[in-house]
């Protein structure tokens, strides 16, 4: 009788461990989903943020000409907070210009653009702000049948006040897929050789 008994109360404990382990093994499952899910989430967010390093490129367009940078007066040490002036020089080499691009960088933190002005009356431009350059088309108008060709001729300026003491670039060099180019009266491009300017706020 007492070996009857010794064996049920076996079996029962054995029937109630063996339930515990198994929802131990249940909860286990499920924890490790869990985990695994947010394992995958996490992954896919820092795929994410990824940022590709190569940097687009450019169609090989042949080199002529160029673009300068100049202080309207001379100047390469501004005081801050005062405006300033900067004039775009342009030589188109031997070719005419129906139209041009201008890309222009700077630091957005140490200059606020008061205004773009167009120097010549026989283009009209486009300015748009982008996040650390400017970005200026110009096409020549339709009723004008003037052959327009630069030779260091005043194209644009550049009204600034300058806002952070220290040593600045303004570059006139390719930005992304954007780049300074001039357009000859049958549409082929050329890129004119860019020259920064290097401006001292103090």
């Amino acid at each position: 009788m007492e070996n009857t008994e010794h064996t049920k109360y076996t079996r029962t404990m054995l029937l109630i461990l063996a339930f515990i382990l198994l929802i131990a093994s249940i909860v286990g499952y499920i924890a490790s989903g869990k985990m695994r899910t947010n394992q995958n989430s996490a992954e896919t967010k820092t795929v994410k943020t990824i940022v590709p390093t190569i940097e687009p490129t450019l169609i090989p367009y042949p080199i002529q000409g160029s673009l300068t940078l100049k202080e309207q007066t001379g100047k390469t040490v501004v005081t801050n907070g005062s405006p300033f002036t900067l004039d775009l020089f342009a030589t188109s080499s031997k070719d005419t210009v129906a139209g041009y691009d201008v890309i222009l960088s700077y630091d957005t933190t140490a200059f606020e653009r008061q205004m773009v002005q167009n120097k010549m009356d026989t283009f009209r431009i486009f300015t748009y702000d982008r996040a650390n350059h400017l970005s200026i088309s110009a096409t020549k108008n339709l009723t004008s049948k003037e052959e327009i060709r630069f030779a260091n001729t005043p194209i644009l300026s550049f009204t600034f006040i300058a806002k952070k003491k220290g040593s600045y670039i303004f570059s006139l060099k390719p930005v992304g897929n954007e780049s300074s180019k001039l357009v000859n009266e049958t549409a082929q491009v050329t890129y004119p050789e860019p020259q920064d300017f290097r401006l001292e706020i103090n």
